[in-house]
């Protein structure tokens, strides 16, 4: 043969060519993945902003970055579906897996009236059912589930601002940086607290946050955890937001001038998400006022009265005297 290189050549070509992929156990066992599970088709993932793969019939399989910053954040989205925005918490260790789940809300189905344009959707997420939305002083919908849908034309005047409020709980208002795209949704957030609520952060708290609701048959009590304290009662109840990391509380006040203090244990701390209970009643305080007693005459000792009536005779006998 006149090239016998050539012929090495190719047949160092051809066995690479059909070598088999390296399987997870050949790479090495400090390989960790994360196998994200979600309910809508060919959504599109994303971890910090960077795009993985789309949702598969099962699960979708991402290696954990070997070296450097880890994942921290998950987005998925799907057009006519809000979008689904979550921190990762966990770090697969080597040749171990993280399940994710992802569960994207379908976004209310469009009128006649709404094909005629581009329209996009504003995701209004709040704590607190039944709060009213308004997008630039335009009530806009309520929350329901925790959550209200907002569409609007990407052609349309902007607007700039949000606000959530409902009677008996401080407003939230934030603001509203650009319009959504054709199909395109925005997420906002409002978190709305109880009126003449002052929140204390416990000592040492960071992380997760639970809840407390303590729950009163006074309004205006003032409702103190340990040392701290944590708002007043409104309409029967005070919620009262901790760090499930924090110091944990042990005792909870609850009291309003007029009314006797009440004093409670705490014997349960809230997980992620959770809400504990608490009770206090108060009692008026007993009504110390007393009603005044009219003056009595004292009688006149008998030594007194003896010696009046001898004067009295003595009077009466000079008296007689005298007319005579």
């Amino acid at each position: 043969m006149k090239h016998p290189y050539l012929l090495l050549v190719i047949l160092g070509i051809t066995a690479l060519i059909c070598m088999p992929p390296a399987s997870a156990e050949a790479i090495g066992s400090d390989q960790g993945w994360y196998v994200i599970h979600c309910n809508v088709y060919e959504a599109k993932i994303y971890l910090d902003d960077k795009f993985v793969g789309t949702v598969p019939q099962g699960a979708l399989t991402v290696p954990a970055p070997l070296n450097g910053t880890p994942y921290k954040k998950i987005r998925v989205q799907k057009n006519g579906y809000s979008t689904f925005i979550d921190t990762i918490t966990k770090i697969p260790a080597g040749g171990d897996m993280v399940d994710l789940y992802v569960n994207l809300r379908e976004l209310p189905s469009t009128t006649p009236a709404d094909i005629i344009g581009d329209v996009g959707w504003y995701t209004v997420y709040c704590n607190i059912e039944g709060a009213t939305v308004l997008f630039d002083e335009t009530e806009k919908g309520v929350i329901s589930q925790g959550v209200s849908y907002v569409p609007v034309y990407s052609t349309a005047t902007p607007f700039h601002s949000y606000t959530v409020k409902k009677e008996g709980y401080s407003s939230y208002t934030g603001t509203i940086d650009r319009v959504p795209l054709r199909g395109e949704t925005i997420d906002l957030y409002a978190s709305i607290s109880p009126a003449e609520t002052a929140t204390a952060t416990p000592v040492s708290a960071g992380g997760d946050i639970g809840w407390y609701t303590v729950h009163s048959n006074v309004d205006g009590a003032t409702v103190t955890f340990g040392k701290d304290i944590k708002g007043k009662t409104a309409k029967g109840v005070l919620s009262v937001q901790v760090f499930v990391t924090g110091t944990p509380y042990k005792t909870f006040t609850v009291y309003k001038a007029g009314y006797i203090p009440y004093n409670g244990t705490i014997a349960r701390y809230p997980a992620k998400g959770q809400t504990v209970d608490l009770y206090a009643t108060l009692n008026a305080e007993p009504d110390t006022t007393t009603t005044p007693v009219p003056p009595t005459k004292t009688p006149l000792a008998p030594s007194v009265a003896f010696i009046a009536l001898i004067l009295g005779g003595v009077c009466a006998g000079m008296s007689g005297r005298i007319r005579k």
